[in-house]
């Protein structure tokens, strides 16, 4: 219920400061990204995976040289993290995540409407962490003696991130290229499990989100 109170507010206040703008032009925009996902922690041993971004968006004249763009997304990517087999033998993992953003966006016009800097608040809400393999839920997880794949699926499920990039082209079509970071902890919700009781090591969890994307939109 939280979480949903949180998009609601989110979605709300986009449409209301959206529509209190008095706009020159509006645009909607579908857009599809590749998408490059790490999980920055030193709890785990990570490597960076890859996904895919897609969604609508608005794009409309904000005052002087900004734009205001909002959309949702939805958003599917992997990550890896390093494990050992039932025979010790190191192996890797890879977890899948699907969920949604939410973002809300100033774009500042370097020349016009053809080359620009965008930056923001994206709120994500994604799934658990999805074993790409169940075979290997039995996994232990590397720097630990019993803490198991399958022990840290359920992550939070709310995150909060900065997002920075650009935007090139004409008015139909740009080409996008963003970085997001959370500012929110991803793993927050594992220190809620009591997981010490399964290894002493699985305290502290920290972690921070990261985000490459690259892709295009068309502006209909």
């Amino acid at each position: 219920m939280k979480t949903l109170f949180y998009i609601l507010i989110f979605i709300i206040y986009s449409s209301v400061a959206a529509q209190s703008y008095k706009t020159q032009y509006n645009h909607i925009g579908l857009q599809g990204q590749y998408a490059l996902l790490n999980l920055n922690t030193s709890n785990f041993n990570t490597e960076q995976g890859s996904g895919y971004i897609a969604g609508l968006s608005q794009r409309g004249a904000y005052f002087n040289n900004f734009d205001l763009i909002y959309g949702v997304d939805f958003i599917q990517a992997s990550a890896k993290m390093s494990t050992r087999d039932l025979t010790n033998k190191a192996q890797d993992v890879n977890y899948t995540t699907t969920g949604a953003q939410i973002k809300l966006l100033l774009s500042y016009l370097i020349l016009a409407e053809n080359l620009t800097i965008e930056f923001g608040p994206v709120l994500q809400i994604n799934s658990a962490l999805k074993l790409q393999n169940e075979d290997q839920k039995k996994y232990i997880i590397e720097g630990y003696d019993s803490l198991r794949a399958e022990d840290i699926q359920e992550w939070s499920r709310l995150n909060g991130m900065i997002l920075g990039g650009f935007s090139a082209g004409i008015d139909n079509v740009r080409f996008i290229a963003r970085y997001q970071y959370g500012v929110t902890n991803a793993l927050k919700k594992l220190n809620k499990k009591n997981l010490e009781n399964k290894d002493p090591a699985a305290i502290n969890f920290k972690g921070n989100l990261s985000l490459i994307t690259a892709g295009i939109v068309f502006y209909l």
